[in-house]
Parts: structure tokens; C-alpha cells; sequence
């Protein structure tokens, strides 16, 4: 009984009621059929095989025989017509009045596999059959309205007051989207990331001047020799102990910020959900990418042994060699598989989205040009692919970086003291720290040319020149986790756009001795305006964060600085031990 119980409720059959007054009966029979046809889940399927005994991937269907029941007294007799050999089961009580309610069976299954089933008894009971209205609605839309209003689930139909609310409801939500796509397409922000912004912590950085800080000569890239007699020891390093709660921005002396600590969005309550749900999408593009010993040794995870990570980076760069700007390769489908799938990550746009914002709001200039500089080479090249961003004009940063475990099992991305001379020297790199660590035991940020030890909370981004700034992360503990996500731009980029889509060399190649004098002084030059587009605290207080309002004084007055470097308080001895 509990077998065909069970057959019918999972296959959706009702049961016939017997009734001597009928002119038929139905007969159940059972032929095989595939498993998956009628048992959709798999608790579904483990009970049935459980309580039948069934071990094959097959089961019964059951189908339906209508035969003359008036010379047929009882069921049973009427199988036994059939010359079945078993004895029919026993009928517990078939009198008229247990026959009107129930019917009685006994069932015979026809086998074509070799695994036989029990045969079993059942007695179900039947429901009565609904009556059925005298007419029924003709029209489609009777038809509708006559079958929503016997559902159950009935809901009238809305009000024309409903309606006009739920029209002006989309219009605001359509205008308030449009707004921001034309802010976005003109690299604005709106009123209230602007004041979010205004309420930032200013933080002066004491003698510092920002164009104290090493670049190349011709100003587009970091210099790749670490100014080792201007950096402070590590014992000379002062703690700032920032909570990750609220945005904090460098100042130099001339009050142009150079650094964001950003905090997480005000109203984003959710933040350490998005921690959380990177930290395990970064696990599972770890777990799914290969890295060959090239990817595992690089020069910013220095002599740390087993602490040594992996670098896989994404997007456009140019350099090194490269005769034009190019995709950075990923070599292998199931690499670019896992990356594909990272970039696709619901949290990895919200968090690309924010930082996206904190760049905008902050050096409103800056990011202005490293977006124009993308729009420009997917212009002239539509098969260079840049990392992928929710806005529909494109992201900030020309490729990103993924740093994590590799084969290290800590999960512990560590870097010693060094510059990513490659990058935009006056552009800001976005350092993101992801993971589950105490931040304050390990993982701080340091930022050598300042002589600063930052504490840097998991889920919080930190923005500054990675291209001048000689930096390095501390080590967290043994047990716990920390992956980082890097967002940068090439200097070469620049430098190609700038160029009007050529080298150096091209361009040489035609000057003439008055131009090439012009060239030079260009190139001397560089530096001084790449600083010039930082945002100055006022500005940004004032609401002017794009710079609008020029002072009567030439900026380039501001950039005058010191033969002697702003760092040299830090000058120490020899035998003095540097870390």
C-alpha cells in the first residue's frame, strides 16, 4: 500500500472511487519508464527506492484500462480473470457502504527488467469531484476573469489611483537613472557623494610636497630605483590607526590631496557581505586557476619564502617592450574561465562601482583623463579589452590585479618595499584589501615616503600614487586570510595617447632640431602638470571638486619646491637597520 501510495502522490494520480452504479472501472497496469520522468527531486527518488527496495534506475508508470464492469461483481474476481497466479490480497471489508467511499485493488505489475516489486495492496481514498458550473464563459477575457476569480490566490485588479502611483514611481526612478548616467558620462557626482565627501577627515602630512616624490624624466612612469637614503627606518614609522569607518584624505603642504583612505559607502549596511561574498569568490578563482612558477615569483612578495603569492593581471597595458598597447594575456581556457567569472562577481562591480566614486570625488581630474585616455584607445582599438565596470562609459583603470594565495595555503598577500614604477606616475593606484585578519595585528599598510604605518581594515580601499610612493604590507597571522584587489593604469597608455598613437621613436623620427627642443621641454615640464591635476582640499570644500574657479595666480607658482628634498628629516646613519 505504502508503494502505491507513494507511486501516485509523486506522478500526480488520483484515484478513482468505485461505485457499483458505474458502468466502468479503471484498472491500474505499470510499464517502466525513466526515473527522472516523475520523481523530480532526489529525496524524492532515495525514499521511493528506500521503501520499495529498488535498486535500478528505473520505476513504474502507471496507465489506465477501461473495462465493462457490469459482469464484474468484485475486483478481485475480475483479476482473477485475468489468470493471474497469485492469490488476490485480502479484502479487509467490502461491504456496499465501505465500497461507496473506497475502492479496493489489487495490483499485478508487468515487469520488462529484471527487478520485481512486491506486490502490495492500497486503499486510497477518493475525492469527490467538484461540480462543474452550468455554462462556462465563452470569451478569452471571461475566460480570464472567470479563472482569477476561483483562484485562491485572487488579487483584484489594481485602481487607477494604483496605477498612476505605480507610473510616476518608474518616471522618477527613469529621470533619477538618467541623471546619473549623464553624471557619469561628464565624470561628475552627485550632491550627495559630494557632501558624504566634504565630511571627509583632511589630514596634513607635516614638510610634505608632492612633487617631491621621484618620477621618470619624461614624467609618465615611476623611477625603478627605491630613493633608499630618503626613507625613513622602521623604527622612525608612525602609527595612524584608522578605523575604516570613515573616509580620511592626505594633504601636502600645499593642501592638494594626494591619498583617500576610503571608508565604505555611508549607507552601504551590507559592506561586510561584500567582503565576505569577494573573499569566497576570490577562494573559488584560486582554487580554479593554475599558476606556474613565473605567476608565483614576483619581486613585490620578495625573499618571504612561504608567503610568496600570485599575481594575475587583466586588462589593457602597454610597456616593456610592447610595440603597441595590447590585452594582458591569460594563457589557458580554465584561467580565463575563473577570471571571466571573478569579473562577473555581484560584488566585485559594487566594489569597482565604489572605488570608481572615491577617485571621481577626490581627483575629479585625474580620473577624468585616465577615462578619456580608455574611451580613446577602445576608440582606435574596440579588440582592446579594459576590466569590466557598471558603468555604461567605462571604468577608471586600465587593467586590475588579482593577488592571491596561488599555492600558498595561508592565503596571505605580502610585499615588500618597492614602487609599481610602470604605472601612471601622477595616477592613482586602488589597493583593496579582502580577507578575514585582524587588522590590528597585521596587514598594515606602509607608506615609506611619509614614514606612515597604516592600519588597513579588510573591506576598505586605499588610493594613492603607486608609481612614486615606495610602499609595502605587513604580515598578518598564520591562520588567517588576506587577498588583495588591485586597480592601476600602464604610464605607457598615456604616453602612447599622448603621441598621437605612436612611440617615442616614431615620434623622433620626424622632428625637426626646433621641435625637438619644444619636445624636450615638454617632457621636463610633464611631471610639474601631471601634479597639477590633484584636487586641492578647498576646492573640494568650496564644491568646485572638478576645479573650475582658477585662482588669478598661475598654479604653476604652487609647484615651485626646495632644492633639497622634503624628506630629508629622515636622513639616518649607516648601520642602522631599514626593513
Amino acid at each position: 500500500m505504502a508503494f502505491l501510495l507513494t507511486l501516485s502522490s509523486a506522478l500526480g494520480v488520483h484515484l478513482p472511487r468505485y461505485n457499483p452504479g458505474n458502468d466502468s472501472v479503471k484498472v491500474l497496469r505499470f510499464h517502466n519508464f525513466n526515473l527522472e520522468d516523475s520523481l523530480r527531486s532526489e529525496n524524492e527518488r532515495q525514499v521511493f527506492l528506500q521503501d520499495q527496495g529498488v535498486f535500478s534506475d528505473e520505476i513504474l508508470e502507471l496507465e489506465y484500462e477501461t473495462i465493462d464492469a457490469s459482469s464484474v461483481p468484485h475486483v478481485h474476481d475480475f483479476l482473477k480473470s485475468r489468470g493471474s497466479s497469485s492469490s488476490s490480497p485480502t479484502c479487509p471489508d467490502c461491504s456496499p457502504s465501505k465500497m461507496k467511499n473506497t475502492f479496493h485493488a489489487a495490483a499485478y505489475p508487468v515487469f520488462t527488467t529484471s527487478s520485481q516489486l512486491p506486490i502490495s495492496s492500497f486503499e486510497a481514498m477518493s475525492k469527490p469531484s467538484k461540480k462543474r458550473p452550468a455554462s462556462r464563459p465563452q470569451s478569452p477575457s471571461q475566460r480570464l476573469k472567470f479563472q482569477r476569480s476561483k483562484s485562491p490566490s485572487f488579487v483584484k485588479a489594481p485602481t487607477a489611483r494604483q496605477l498612476r502611483a505605480k507610473r510616476k514611481t518608474e518616471l522618477a526612478r527613469a529621470r533619477r537613472r538618467g541623471a546619473a548616467q549623464r553624471r557619469d558620462g561628464g565624470n561628475e557626482v552627485s550632491q550627495r557623494v559630494l557632501e558624504t565627501a566634504q565630511s571627509a577627515i583632511p589630514m596634513h602630512v607635516d614638510g610634505f610636497n608632492a612633487l617631491s616624490m621621484l618620477a621618470s624624466d619624461p614624467g609618465w612612469i615611476g623611477t625603478k630605483e627605491l630613493p633608499q637614503a630618503k626613507l625613513p627606518p622602521a623604527s622612525k614609522l608612525k602609527d595612524f590607526n584608522w578605523d575604516g569607518k570613515v573616509t580620511v584624505v592626505f594633504l601636502d603642504r600645499l593642501d592638494r590631496i594626494w591619498s583617500v583612505l576610503g571608508a565604505p559607502p555611508p549607507k552601504a549596511k551590507d559592506w561586510k557581505e561584500v567582503n565576505c561574498g569577494l573573499m569566497q569568490a576570490l577562494e573559488e578563482y584560486d582554487r580554479n586557476s593554475t599558476f606556474s612558477s613565473k605567476d608565483m615569483s614576483n619581486r613585490r612578495a620578495g625573499d618571504l619564502g612561504t608567503n610568496s603569492y600570485a599575481i594575475r593581471n587583466t586588462g589593457v597595458s602597454h610597456g616593456g617592450g610592447q610595440r603597441e598597447p595590447g590585452n594582458v594575456a591569460v594563457c589557458g581556457l580554465r584561467n580565463k574561465a575563473a577570471v571571466a567569472a571573478l569579473s562577473k562577481n555581484q560584488y566585485m562591480g559594487r566594489l569597482v562601482g565604489h572605488t570608481g566614486r572615491l577617485y571621481t570625488t577626490f581627483a575629479n581630474r585625474l580620473a577624468s583623463e585616465s577615462r578619456r585616455v580608455c574611451q580613446e584607445l577602445h576608440k582606435k582599438n574596440p579588440e582592446l579589452i579594459f576590466p569590466s565596470h557598471p558603468s555604461p562609459n567605462g571604468g577608471y583603470w586600465a587593467a586590475r590585479s588579482y593577488n592571491t594565495a596561488g599555492w600558498n595555503e595561508s592565503g596571505a598577500a605580502v610585499t615588500v618595499r618597492h614602487t609599481d614604477f610602470g604605472n601612471w606616475a601622477p595616477g592613482w593606484c586602488c589597493v583593496t584589501a579582502i580577507g578575514s585578519f585582524d587588522p590590528d595585528k597585521g596587514g598594515h599598510l606602509i607608506l615609506w615616503n611619509v614614514g606612515l604605518r597604516i592600519r588597513f581594515p579588510p573591506g576598505c580601499s586605499i588610493l594613492f600614487p603607486s608609481a612614486v610612493i615606495t610602499h609595502s604590507n605587513e604580515r598578518i597571522q598564520p591562520e588567517e586570510k588576506r587577498y588583495s584587489v588591485v586597480q592601476y593604469s600602464a604610464g605607457g597608455l598615456f604616453r602612447w595617447v599622448y603621441n598621437g598613437f605612436q612611440t617615442d621613436e616614431s615620434v623622433l623620427d620626424g622632428l625637426k632640431e626646433k621641435e625637438l627642443k619644444r619636445w624636450q621641454e615638454d617632457r621636463r615640464c610633464r611631471w610639474k602638470e601631471g601634479v597639477r591635476l590633484y584636487t586641492k582640499w578647498y576646492e573640494l570644500v568650496k564644491g568646485d571638486y572638478k576645479g573650475k574657479e582658477l585662482e588669478e595666480e598661475s598654479d604653476l607658482t604652487d609647484y615651485e619646491y626646495e632644492s633639497e628634498s622634503d624628506l630629508t628629516q629622515y636622513e639616518y646613519s649607516t648601520d642602522e637597520e631599514v626593513v
